[in-house]
């Protein structure tokens, strides 16, 4: 319709919205069950599904931007499918990993890790491609 098409982005961005739509029910069922209506009422489980939440929503919106660009500058798509799978299997680690088990676990660090490293490939890609071309 506008000329560009963006598949690889348009499909990463879906997936994270399902991704943000269940990890954002998880806390509304949370508040549901317990009665909390604002904030955590002090409830360890609560914060935690809640930093899913926001953790998330933090670093979907830089690394789709980046993934959008990268595609738009002609980005070859296997990068670009490869960044959007780590991308989403790291926030699907991250969730299950901290929104299910208390302290440090493999899924949420793992899960962090590999969001920063997307986001570092995806930063200095994007670099290359707007400088050099």
């Amino acid at each position: 319709m506008f000329g560009i098409e963006m598949p690889v982005t348009t499909v990463v961005a879906a997936l994270t919205g399902l991704l943000l739509v269940v990890v954002s029910y998880r806390v509304a069922i949370h508040r549901l069950k317990n009665r909390i209506e604002i904030g955590t009422g002090g409830d360890t489980q609560l914060e935690r599904l809640i930093r899913v939440q926001g953790n998330l929503t933090e670093y979907a919106p830089i690394t789709l931007i980046l993934l959008g660009l990268l595609e738009i500058h002609g980005v070859d798509q296997t990068i670009l499918i490869s960044l959007g799978v780590v991308f989403v299997g790291a926030r699907l680690a991250h969730a299950h990993g901290f929104g299910t088990k208390p302290g440090k676990n493999p899924g949420r660090f793992y899960g962090m890790i590999a969001t920063w490293l997307v986001i570092l490939v995806a930063s200095g890609l994007a670099i290359h491609s707007a400088l050099l071309g």
